[in-house]
């Protein structure tokens, strides 16, 4: 582990322990080097949280909003991200944007050392190595890349002994020689100096979720915070990097973005759906967030789908 987070944790670690909100702690048993996991879930509701360790999360079936530091998106089914240590991360979807089998993901966490080995230190593994630099930034892979290491994921959710760090090493070494990825979070995106925030930005978000579709006004959601309007402005804008009606837009866009995937609802349906009181306003969000309109996006998506 390096300098830097060797100090990140001595600064970290008491306050997150405390919080348990936001820090999350190893769940790799006593008898493991890393954790691996499947998971079949009716939804996904996890929390805005971070942990030491990088998370490789990989969806078999499922969609909702993922939010990787300052970039919020949709994911879908085939999702395959590197989330890098202390990276903030979240992936949520509810029932009414939920495909009727669930979700079914794999979720994979791994420190840089393991039980006391600086693995990717060896020579051998340096493309390793920068691969985890990137994903400082959370680097989210192409579905072409997703289904070279499908089969190496199902090997290694199902494997113990040696055989489970073969499955990762080569699930590495596969993702590290990829050219087609994205670097989701803006590089000057640091995780928050203060943690005293975090049940307040939970709470927010968890309000967001659950009541998108209606109008929220400023002072609501302030209220929700228990502050001002205009110390939760800023308060917001600090932990997330945006405006609240920027990330109330960007929100509602994407919950769009699933139902014109999911479903065969027209376009106008959809827009009140989602929140935005006007098809105008709900066509121009759309384009600032995605660079098409809502019908261009759904065709697009169905022409993918058809391949």
């Amino acid at each position: 582990m390096s300098l830097i987070l060797i100090m990140m944790a001595l600064f970290w670690l008491r306050p997150f322990y405390e919080m348990k909100l936001h820090y999350k702690q190893s769940q790799q048993g006593t008898l493991e080097s890393f954790y691996v996991k499947r998971t079949f879930r009716p939804h996904v509701g996890g929390d805005w949280h971070f942990h030491r360790e990088f998370e490789l999360i990989y969806f078999l079936k499922g969609n909702g909003i993922r939010m990787v530091g300052d970039h919020i998106s949709h994911f879908r089914e085939g999702e395959l991200v590197l989330v890098g240590a202390w990276l903030p991360h979240l992936w949520r979807n509810d029932l009414t944007t939920t495909h009727h089998n669930g979700a079914d993901f794999i979720v994979v966490k791994f420190s840089e050392e393991m039980s006391g080995i600086n693995l990717f230190a060896l020579p051998e593994l340096a493309g390793i190595k920068n691969l985890l630099k990137r994903s400082s930034r959370g680097v989210a892979f192409s579905q072409l890349a997703a289904g070279k290491i499908h089969d190496l994921m199902i090997g290694l959710s199902n494997s113990r002994s040696s055989q489970r760090l073969i499955f990762l090493l080569s699930i590495l070494e596969i993702l590290a020689n990829e050219e087609e990825y994205q670097l989701l979070s803006n590089p000057d995106f640091s995780v928050p100096k203060q943690v005293s925030g975090a049940n307040r930005l939970q709470k927010v978000i968890a309000y967001i979720s659950e009541h998108y579709a209606q109008p929220i006004a400023l002072e609501e959601i302030a209220g929700i915070a228990i502050m001002t309007p205009p110390a939760f402005c800023r308060f917001f804008k600090n932990r997330t990097n945006r405006t609240f009606s920027h990330f109330l837009n960007e929100f509602r866009v994407n919950k769009a973005c699933q139902l014109l995937i999911n479903n065969e609802k027209n376009i106008k349906h959809i827009c009140y759906d989602v929140g935005f009181t006007s098809l105008t306003n709900f066509n121009r969000a759309f384009r600032n967030f995605k660079d098409l309109t809502p019908s261009e996006y759904r065709q697009y998506y169905r022409t993918l789908h058809q391949r």
